[in-house]
């Protein structure tokens, strides 16, 4: 008598719809972003940042997407934790202190800006050296507006690095 092969099911896909979704979005906005660059000018000036950019970062989402699909749970430990009160209103403060960042570079120069959203969300992810966060906003403003400068041929406000 012989025995006939018996077949496991395999276990549905699972699909990681928030994950799948944030990327999509994401990938949209970049493909947007470039179409708009491009419908605009296709000088190289123009482009010579910004589409290298968009073909890296799409990439790096197509190399992301299959993480989005999986053939079984997750174990435990890759778990994501609940988002507590705490976590929320941390990233609620970082939210909001990037959107007075944004504001900031254009009414109080970009340099302060930079130098002050530093510091607060050094703050707000719990650093407490006050010698570490003046040192390192100071630094950051530096490297960012200098770089900036560098890159860019129009101007920003600043108030003390010209």
């Amino acid at each position: 008598m012989t025995s006939i092969p018996v077949r496991r099911l395999a276990r549905p896909l699972s699909i990681d719809w928030g994950h799948l979704l944030t990327v999509m979005a994401m990938a949209a906005w970049v493909l947007w972003y470039l179409a708009d660059v491009r419908a605009a000018s296709l000088d190289l000036e123009n482009t010579l940042l910004v589409q290298p950019l968009c073909i890296v970062l799409l990439v790096m989402l197509l190399a992301v997407l299959p993480q989005c699909v999986r053939k079984e749970e997750l174990p435990d430990g890759l778990k994501p934790d609940p988002l507590d009160r705490t976590s929320f209103l941390k990233v609620l403060g970082l939210m909001v202190s990037f959107g007075a960042f944004v504001w900031g570079m254009f009414h109080v120069g970009f340099d302060l800006a930079v130098f002050v959203f530093s510091l607060v969300a050094l703050a707000i992810c719990g650093e407490r050296r006050w010698w570490f966060m003046l040192i390192f906003a100071a630094l950051s403003a530096v490297i960012l507006v200098k770089g900036y400068q560098l890159l860019v041929p129009f101007q920003m406000p600043n108030v003390l690095l010209r």
